[in-house]
């Protein structure tokens, strides 16, 4: 088996694998998908492939200039529990591995033309199903991991009605390259404002302040969820998240899916991820 690497092109038998493995590979597919957004790729973009079937495949994106943040996202078809036959695990895995030692080749020409990587020999991948992550464990391949988060997927269709806001002093609108500032104060989560200031985001303000807030990340998923403390238990948090899910997951692609992160001690973003009727199945890493 032969790894396909491409870059800035999203192969069209890569997106129809992703789009059929859905929800499964969202992550992945939606960070492909973001390639089509103003700065969503650079020169380094690649995307890896690897098929042995339509059953056994893998397929990875990879930018190093994105770190120290997010700079892999993974997806291999054993993930998906559904109409797929136990032998192909094991093939899978091999493709995980084979893609991994290619990503490590690449860091070398990476470094060659763009000096060396704050994290040098080290892969940040987002949102790394635990299935994979056990593997590479056994593998000894992972060096430290985040602690486990709640994979929520949301579907279009079963999304709570939008209310209107509790006060008419308050009004919709967008996250200015002003507040990045404070919405990087607000979050423990490492991002740049180069970052930030790409994503699509929905803002509550209060007298053309904003007081609450989010985003959907490269990959699409619900992101730095945020409300004023003295404006909570108003609602506001999933008013924005509703906003963002109806108005700007479009822009990605016409799956009428969704999806958030949510650690496994995060009490209260899994109370709003329950209340748009989210469900989750699985956990995830960094």
């Amino acid at each position: 088996m032969d790894i396909l690497d491409t870059i800035g092109e999203v192969p069209e038998n890569v997106s129809k694998a992703l789009i059929d493995d859905a929800p499964y590979s969202l992550p992945l597919l939606r960070r492909l998908q973001f390639m089509n957004f103003p700065g969503g790729k650079t020169p380094n973009s690649h995307i890896l492939s690897m098929f042995y079937s339509k059953d056994a495949f893998t397929i990875a994106y990879l930018d190093f200039s994105r770190g120290p943040e997010t700079e892999c996202w993974l997806y291999s078809s054993y993930e998906s529990p559904h109409h797929r036959p136990p032998s192909i695990q094991s093939t899978c895995e091999s493709q995980v591995i084979s893609i991994l030692s290619h990503i490590s080749s690449l860091e070398k020409s990476f470094v060659t033309s763009n000096g060396p990587r704050s994290t040098p020999r080290i892969l940040l991948i987002g949102t790394l199903h635990e299935k994979i992550l056990q593997f590479l464990q056994k593998q000894q391949r992972i060096q430290e991991e985040t602690e486990p988060h709640f994979k929520f997927i949301f579907k279009t269709d079963e999304l709570p009605p939008e209310k209107p806001l509790v006060d008419e002093s308050l009004n919709y609108g967008r996250i200015r390259k002003s507040d990045i500032p404070l919405v990087l104060s607000r979050t423990a989560i490492p991002r740049k404002e180069r970052t930030m200031t790409l994503l699509p985001s929905v803002a509550i303000t209060f007298h053309n302040e904003p007081i609450a807030w989010g985003f959907l990340g490269p990959d699409g998923s619900l992101t730095s969820l945020h409300c004023e403390e003295e404006y909570r238990g108003k609602g506001l948090a999933k008013a924005v998240a509703l906003k963002l899910f109806r108005e700007y997951t479009p822009h990605f692609g016409l799956e009428r899916l969704q999806h958030a992160d949510v650690a496994v001690d995060n009490l209260r973003s899994q109370g709003v991820c329950k209340s748009l009727k989210g469900v989750s199945s699985w956990k995830v890493y960094w």
